[in-house]
């Protein structure tokens, strides 16, 4: 199965990436799978470290909104981007199955996935520069 095909499996509605708005919704869709997955970590978690809870609130306001430091001059050209090669695609696939696995995630294991997710979201994030850079 491509990785256009197992984001549409795994998040009902997933609009691919055809046109801008399908390519924003897309990143919408991936970052919101993302952010309620953490969020219902953090609930079953229960009474966690400050330094833990601050990675957590960290995490959770990146995935609820683009990356505008990030992407502040590239933002129209990441979504106007085609995702020729995958590799958007690709990242999302991987930021969903890491998204998937946090129902499993103990406490003791939590510091080392979140640092999972902050890397996971890095190369998410250098796979759209580099979809923009390649389109400019």
């Amino acid at each position: 199965m491509d990785p256009l095909e197992q984001l549409r499996a795994r998040i009902a509605g997933f609009p691919g990436y055809d046109g801008d708005l399908e390519r924003r919704r897309s990143d919408e869709f991936v970052r919101s799978y993302l952010g309620e997955a953490l969020a219902d970590l953090e609930v079953r978690c229960g009474s966690i470290s400050p330094e833990l809870r601050q990675r957590f609130d960290a995490l959770l306001l990146r995935v609820g909104f683009a990356d505008q430091k990030a992407f502040h001059h590239v933002v129209a050209r990441v979504h106007a981007a085609p995702n020729v090669d995958s590799s958007i695609a690709v990242a999302d696939v991987a930021t969903v199955d890491l998204a998937s696995q946090a129902p499993q995630v103990e406490p003791d294991r939590l510091a080392r996935y979140l640092d999972e997710v902050a890397a996971t979201l890095d190369r998410r994030d250098a796979a759209m520069r580099a979809a923009a850079a390649s389109n400019a």
